[in-house]
């Protein structure tokens, strides 16, 4: 049960922004990195996840990038690593859930890949305190040790409920504050592990994901913080 609660803490850090103006995002700079620091419930890291933008282009109204997510354990050794995209336009953004998803690291040999097509987690433009945001759901399929395992996630009842001022060692942002709720299952053997938690993030308009934090049952799981920033 423990292992599953440090991947979903991880989960929890689903990369997020909003915007009308495309240019403040970090996921929109080339070559530049965000990293994210891994908490556990009392607090201490775990980890770290490190977004990294390979690419930026422009197509039509709309401004693209492709990045890297490398999941580093408490030690700084690089367990996993997958592909996400981002997209911004004058209506807002969406990214790849499967960026969300980055493996535990007791599950280092588990090679995943998704079944479904791209499912994509939206940030409108114009967000405001009160309004309710369209959730998503997302499927992977993959082998460990020779075992197929399944793992599927669907976010839900996603809300903006206030604004807050949050300080890490990157810098300090005004963020919106979005709480929502994450069901999630893993399959091996053909049995279904569920559970469900309940989740918040704060986000900068123009930047991007901050901070998250996670409960299950009324208790602290946890959560995820910028520590670092790089272009």
């Amino acid at each position: 049960m423990k292992n599953v609660l440090i991947f979903l803490i991880a989960l929890c850090s689903t990369t997020s922004a909003v915007a009308q103006n495309c240019k403040g995002y970090y996921y929109l700079l080339e070559n530049a990195e965000v990293e994210m620091t891994i908490l556990d419930a009392n607090g201490k890291p775990g980890g770290k996840t490190v977004y990294h933008v390979t690419a930026v282009r422009n197509t039509g109204g709309t401004t693209e990038s492709d990045f890297t997510n490398t999941f580093y354990d408490k030690n700084n050794k690089a367990m996993s690593a997958s592909t996400g995209h981002f997209k911004c336009s004058s209506n807002g953004v969406a990214i790849d859930m499967k960026v969300s998803v980055p493996v535990m690291p007791q599950m280092k040999d588990m090679k995943m890949e998704g079944t479904s097509n791209a499912a994509l987690l939206d940030y409108p433009a114009g967000m405001h305190v009160g309004q309710e945001l369209q959730g998503g759901t997302f499927e992977l399929q993959g082998n460990m040790s020779g075992m197929e395992v399944g793992i599927s996630y669907t976010i839900s009842n996603r809300k903006v409920v206030g604004q807050e001022s949050i300080t890490t060692t990157a810098g300090t942002w005004n963020c919106f504050k979005i709480t929502y709720d994450l069901n999630f299952q893993m399959k091996m053997m053909g049995k279904g592990i569920p559970m469900k938690i309940n989740a918040t993030e704060w986000f900068a308009p123009d930047f991007g994901a901050v901070k998250t934090a996670s409960m299950k049952d009324g208790k602290n799981m946890g959560g995820t913080l910028i520590t670092a920033l790089k272009k």
